[in-house]
């Protein structure tokens, strides 16, 4: 049996409001369509779309967009591995492009999928149990994981072999490589405080020196249950979603020699990409009802301004939970997850934020990956 079959993991209190969501969205209605596309001619040929799925029903998928001759293909993954029955596994949290591979961490079968990157032909299976984000260095794969108590993982990329792992902050999410370091982000998001009985949310980045795979040091941020991380321009920026209550999500730069981090602004950013210089942000925030408000916004520097870089309505995006950039292009990619339980759809605008078109696309479409001709 495929070990994407396995059912893994206790819900955390982000996904459980994720699935109380669903209650007040709409499934996405999509026009019935053949896999027809614009073609767009760069360097760019295509983008892998990594559809999450639902928690415990198998169903994450991967379609390709094939820009550079005008085809849509939903379910790409399975078409090309059909001796692979049902789907790609439980819950697809992220998607890397290593070399000639495409790396895909499925938290909720506890597995992380190595595909050639061009025919998206299975190559290799990795248990890693509880991942969560990926990054790529020197012929090795990166992966936080919330098993053992929080955890970073280290993968050979030429026999796919686990060479090591490490102890974190409790429940790591995004992390990034720079200059020989490795930065977590913790969240703490499955943790509870036996005083209180509330989540113990953590507020600190863990910094892994890589030369002999070590803990360094531990920088308390300050901003509770750390999410993302990206690094645009001459800043590094973090994200924090806070307690879902109480305290707001925030962004704020993060200083790698002394740990000190810097305020930005007061938003809950769910995702974000960088082109050129500025980086795009997309935050979902819900009230207590569970209705949605999203915005869109930039970040140039230590500013941030809300900004409708694209123009939503158009779409009639329902749940906003997906974005990119095509790097060649500066074209926008934008997904609706509806109601979180039946298929979504990804949208595709210009660089001037006018919709391009749409397509049907998996459950949960969230993550993106760029191919580049040879």
């Amino acid at each position: 049996m495929h070990p994407a079959f396995r059912k893994a993991g206790p819900v955390s209190m982000f996904l459980t409001a994720v699935l109380a969501a669903a209650v007040a969205c709409e499934p996405v209605r999509v026009e019935e369509q053949d896999n027809r596309i614009p073609a767009v001619q760069s360097e760019v040929i295509g983008f892998y779309l990594l559809n999450e799925g639902t928690m415990g029903a198998n169903n994450a998928t991967l379609d390709y967009a094939d820009l550079r001759n005008g085809e849509y293909v939903s379910g790409f993954f399975s078409k090309q591995n059909p001796d692979m029955p049902l789907s790609l596994g439980d819950v697809g949290n992220d998607i890397l492009l290593a070399g000639d591979c495409l790396a895909i961490a499925l938290h909720g079968s506890g597995i992380v999928e190595i595909a050639d990157a061009r025919t998206a032909e299975h190559l290799a299976e990795i248990p890693v149990p509880g991942c969560r984000y990926l990054a790529e260095d020197g012929g090795s794969l990166y992966v936080t994981s919330y098993a053992e108590g929080g955890s970073l993982w280290k993968i050979s990329l030429e026999d796919f072999s686990i060479v090591s792992k490490i102890g974190t902050g409790h429940d790591p999410e995004q992390l990034h490589i720079h200059d020989g370091f490795i930065y977590v982000l913790n969240s703490g998001g499955m943790q509870l405080d036996s005083g209180t009985g509330q989540t113990a949310y953590e507020h600190t980045v863990t910094v892994v020196d890589m030369s002999d795979f070590s803990v360094v040091r531990t920088d308390d941020v300050g901003f509770r249950n750390l999410y993302k991380v990206l690094c645009g321009g001459d800043y590094e920026y973090m994200t924090s979603r806070g307690d879902y209550m109480n305290e707001s999500g925030a962004v704020f730069t993060y200083d790698r020699t002394s740990g000190e981090a810097v305020m930005i602004a007061s938003v809950a950013v769910s995702n974000w990409c960088e082109y050129d210089g500025t980086v795009y942000t997309q935050a979902t925030v819900y009230d207590e009802n569970w209705n949605q408000t999203v915005s869109l916004g930039r970040l140039c520097g230590k500013d941030y301004v809300e900004d409708d870089f694209a123009d939503l309505s158009s779409a009639g995006i329902k749940a906003c939970y997906g974005l990119d950039v095509n790097p060649a292009t500066g074209d926008f990619v934008l997904t609706d997850a509806g109601d979180y339980v039946t298929p979504g759809a990804v949208h595709y605008f210009s660089a001037d934020g006018s919709l391009l078109w749409s397509h049907r696309a998996g459950v949960c479409p969230s993550r993106i990956v760029w191919i580049y001709e040879d």
